[in-house]
């Protein structure tokens, strides 16, 4: 205490002598003294490292009177440099806020708005993965096996064998010399047609014909051994996927009735089997076709020109397909259309409805974006990035491209939770882009300046895009002026990419080292189908051709050769099969291809040698 009591008196005659130097050196002009002016203004008693007072106590310069009673001398050290006060930083004049206005009224301004904490619609509130159906697959089979279900080939399978028999018993009447009759088709056997399918694009055959598949010399043994060609072409030509009898009723309120069931079973399993991150991509899809269809569409751009337009929901980041709709026009027996615009923005609000209030943000083409979808997207928690026409009306004249506006610039405007951004990527060439997600001026890329909203758009833009080139490197369509065909063989397609995602995404060191993991999956997959129908058939030598066997023996499978029968003395007489009842022949000789009984009458004994002659 004695001490503290000390150094304040010595404190006070300190600045006692201290007023007297600045009297006797001080002019008229400065009898004002600063003591926080520069070093060169202050009086050499003050520009030493440290002062001390008569007593020998070491005292440090506070710098003003009003800071005497803070300083604690015995918190101090005896070595401590003195503190003075940092330069005060020259005041930045606020860059003046610019109000833009739109020929719709909507106001935009230049200046940022406030940033407070994470907005609720950019927190990602649902996991990502597989979903619980794909928990407990084991098998690349079971993997594809639920998209394309077993629901759906049953449905295939009763529609084939339905329109199969009614036209071949119109046939049948018209010609009665001439009877066929259909041997109905089964759920191996459909399951098998597929597989032959996806082999079919994965060797991408699709422009290759049936004889060349076929072929003993240029195919491939795999489809000659699982079923014969006649076949293949015959459940091509009878597939179906609705009752054909009823159609006509259900055309009349829609256009999609001959293939809505199978759409729709599809559309549900897609939804259910994987959970998307949190970015969606929305854009449109072409199905190539020229056959007789009242919504074909043209579109120039797309390398098939003509076909079905399909507006499908994928994630950004796996190319996912999650939800889809078609572009069938106005259906019949419809109301009077929406506004285009409503119609849009509707299109939209029905593809993410699922994932809504989850957080997810939707990247759409300037087909789809406007500033009205971002804000009804806003209410349901869900943000928006996407490129916009020049043309709309909310956009203010600002931003449109202009010739004195220097390349690689950004012009950002901003109202309330949206944000514009217009880049020139060369002169007279301006790129809009709204975004709901970004609140800032953010300059990314500093080589081209690029704003941080077109990056994140050119990273979450190509899902349906990628979606479909991978659709195509391996599609198993045919040729056919069928629309519903084009759409069942797009179906497989898809329904195929899918298996492929979830199987990767739940077994990710699968053939990891190799760069064509999905064409393995194929492979693999189309073999997998296949696998109980050729093994039915393996088990049939005796139906088999020559051919067939050599086709199964060269794809690794061992079929016995049949013997013609001799005549048994152990085995019991039976009635020949080809004879009239009124003889009543008894006989102990079958038939080495249908195993009939038959007397010497109707059949033949041959050597083994010209056996093979004979099945062939």
């Amino acid at each position: 205490m004695d001490k503290r009591k000390r150094s304040n008196f010595n404190q006070s005659k300190y600045w006692l002598d201290d007023s007297e130097h600045f009297d006797d050196k001080s002019s008229d002009e400065d009898t004002n003294v600063n003591h926080d002016s520069e070093d060169a203004e202050i009086p050499s008693t003050l520009q030493g490292t440290s002062d001390e007072s008569d007593d020998g106590t070491v005292e440090k310069d506070s710098g003003d009177e009003s800071d005497e009673n803070s300083v604690d001398t015995e918190s101090m050290s005896d070595e401590e440099p003195p503190r003075r006060r940092a330069k005060r930083k020259p005041q930045v004049k606020p860059t003046p806020v610019k109000i833009c206005s739109s020929k719709s009224g909507r106001q935009w301004t230049s200046k940022e708005p406030h940033k407070k904490k994470v907005p609720i619609a950019n927190i990602l509130r649902q996991r990502t993965g597989v979903g619980r159906p794909a928990a407990d697959i084991q098998t690349l089979k079971e993997a594809f096996q639920l998209l394309i279900t077993q629901e759906m080939v049953l449905l295939l399978v009763k529609e084939t064998n339905r329109r199969a028999h009614l036209l071949l018993e119109r046939w049948s009447e018209e010609n009665p010399d001439e009877k066929s009759q259909w041997r109905d088709t089964d759920l191996e056997e459909m399951w098998a047609f597929i597989g032959l399918l996806l082999l079919a694009g994965v060797h991408r055959a699709k422009n290759e014909t049936l004889d060349e598949l076929w072929s003993m010399t240029n195919g491939r043994p795999i489809f000659r051994a699982t079923m014969s060609k006649n076949r293949f072409k015959s459940l091509l030509q009878f597939c179906r996927f609705d009752n054909t009898t009823t159609r006509e009723e259900r055309l009349k309120v829609d256009k999609l009735a001959a293939i809505r069931d199978l759409w729709t079973m599809f559309l549900a399993r897609l939804q259910i089997c994987y959970m998307p991150g949190g970015s969606l991509t929305v854009d449109e899809q072409l199905i190539p076709t020229r056959g007789r269809c009242n919504f074909r569409q043209y579109i120039p751009s797309k390398p098939g020109k003509y076909g079905v337009k399909i507006f499908w929901c994928c994630d950004s980041d796996t190319a996912y397909p999650l939800n889809a709709e078609v572009y069938l026009g106005r259906q019949p027996g419809a109301p009077t259309a929406a506004k285009d615009k409503d119609r849009i923005r509707n299109l939209v609000k029905q593809l993410i409805h699922p994932w809504i209030n989850t957080g997810r943000t939707i990247t759409t083409d300037n087909y789809f974006t406007s500033a009205e979808l971002s804000e009804d997207l806003l209410g349901v928690q869900t943000t928006l990035v996407g490129t916009i026409q020049r043309n709309k009306k909310e956009i203010p004249r600002e931003l449109q491209p202009d010739t004195h506006r220097p390349e690689q610039s950004s012009i950002f405007c901003f109202d309330r939770q949206l944000t514009l951004v217009s880049y020139v990527p060369k002169k007279a060439h301006a790129v809009i882009l709204l975004s709901s997600l970004h609140h800032d001026q953010t300059i990314v890329d500093e080589k081209k300046k690029k704003p941080e909203i077109i990056l994140y758009y050119n990273n979450t833009k190509g899902g349906v895009d990628r979606m479909d080139q991978m659709v195509q490197t391996y599609s198993c369509k045919r040729k056919t002026k069928r629309w519903p065909m084009t759409f069942f063989f797009n179906i497989i397609d898809v329904g195929a990419l899918a298996a492929c995602i979830v199987w990767l995404t739940k077994n990710p060191q699968w053939n990891e080292k190799k760069c064509y993991r999905r064409r393995i999956f194929l492979m693999e997959l189309g073999y997998d189908l296949i696998q109980s129908h050729l093994e039915r058939r393996q088990h049939q030598p005796q139906a088999l051709q020559k051919r067939v066997r050599i086709a199964m023996q060269a794809i690794g499978l061992t079929v016995a050769t049949s013997q013609p029968n001799t005549v048994s003395t152990d085995t019991a007489k039976q009635r020949c099969h080809l004879c009239p009842r009124e003889r009543d022949r008894k006989v102990v000789t079958h038939c080495s291809s249908c195993n009939i009984p038959c007397c010497p009458d109707h059949h033949k004994v041959i050597c083994t040698v010209c056996s093979e002659t004979f099945l062939r």
